[in-house]
């Protein structure tokens, strides 16, 4: 079965949907063509002029990184400069570039479960909320036979996205107008609408904005060790499972740690939230000399485990749920895990 580079982006757009970005954010098609076929795809956490030559030697039609190449936009593009010979081999070689961000921080099985799968934590919950969708009720009005096959579409394009369906007034006479009733996040309402008035125009249905919200989405995690531990065991345990060289840390470790927040990539500014959801130790990266001295004032415990090794653990994590789903869906794409990128630092 042929593959095109747009289905792989619908799904990465289903798992890890646009919305959840955030404003500065630019996640999404970076550069190439949606058209391509592809056959062969590489996950990384960026676009470095090392694993683009690999693809190139490597026949991979796609890079999806989480970092955004083309995170600030571009005036010029001298082909002299590093950035300009990646963009280059990228169009002449065909490799379609798309980037899955803050979004996939967010998403469920994104950036932040892998970290806290990774870690073992027990009851997660989100740390800090990003989203929380709008729900609204339809009401539809029209035959028996029209609704049941409406509500057999809706529930195989949109399973996720619809729920709670009530069919009321249903009579053995299929030519009888009956109500059906379901509700709908706010993501698949215009999905709905499009499906109601080109399909079926003649069937009648109300909207209603409900006051209850659907699923929060929150970025970081929040969760319990398998087991209490020193305060400094429990920083060893964080650089033994994530392979982190040297783990930076300030605060009280004269303590147990049993509650662990974390946030992969750099999320100092939320240390204040974790202390006051009862984590003994918060784990992020890109902490600077005076964030650290702040956030240790009082003693609460946090360590910086780097940008690249709280966030590379996306890499196997994402490449396996892809192989999973793609087998599932009959793609034959052959999905690589980054090999040759590199903390971008070194360790004495």
């Amino acid at each position: 079965m042929e593959v095109f580079a747009k289905d792989i982006i619908r799904l990465m757009d289903e798992w890890a949907p646009p919305y959840l970005a955030e404003k500065w954010d630019h996640s999404g098609l970076q550069i190439g063509n949606p058209e391509r076929i592809v056959k062969k795809i590489m996950v990384a956490l960026d676009i470095t002029k090392e694993n683009v030559s690999y693809a190139v030697n490597n026949q991979v039609d796609m890079i999806l990184s989480h970092h955004p190449f083309l995170f600030k936009p571009m005036k010029e593009i001298d082909l002299s400069t590093a950035k300009g010979k990646i963009v280059e081999n990228l169009i002449k070689h065909q490799i379609l570039s798309f980037a899955a961000h803050t979004n996939l921080d967010t998403a469920a099985q994104g950036v932040n479960d892998a970290l806290a799968d990774k870690l073992n934590l027990q009851n997660r919950t989100g740390l800090v909320p990003v989203y929380s969708e709008k729900m609204y009720k339809i009401t539809l009005y029209a035959p028996a036979m029209i609704v049941k096959v409406l509500q057999k579409k809706i529930n195989e394009i949109l399973k996720d996205e619809t729920s709670h369906f009530y069919l009321l007034d249903d009579e053995d006479d299929f030519t009888e107008a009956v109500r059906l009733e379901f509700t709908v996040k706010e993501s698949a309402l215009n999905t709905i609408k499009d499906i109601l008035e080109k399909d079926y125009p003649s069937a009648y249905y109300d909207i209603y904005s409900l006051v209850n919200r659907g699923t929060e989405s929150s970025m970081g995690r929040l969760g319990e060790l398998p087991e209490e531990m020193e305060a400094k065991d429990a920083l060893l345990y964080v650089k033994e499972k994530l392979g982190i060289p040297c783990l930076k840390y300030s605060g009280d470790t004269n303590k147990k740690v049993r509650k662990i927040a974390v946030l992969g990539g750099a999320g100092v500014e939320f240390s204040s939230l974790a202390d006051i959801k009862g984590a003994d130790l918060y784990i992020t990266g890109d902490i600077k000399y005076h964030e650290a001295q702040n956030t240790s004032a009082d003693g609460f415990l946090v360590a910086d485990g780097g940008h690249f090794y709280t966030e590379r653990v996306i890499i196997p994590y994402l490449a396996d749920r892809m192989r999973k789903e793609f087998q599932k869906r009959n793609w034959d794409v052959i999905v690589e895990e980054d090999k040759v990128s590199k903390d971008i630092f070194s360790y004495m």
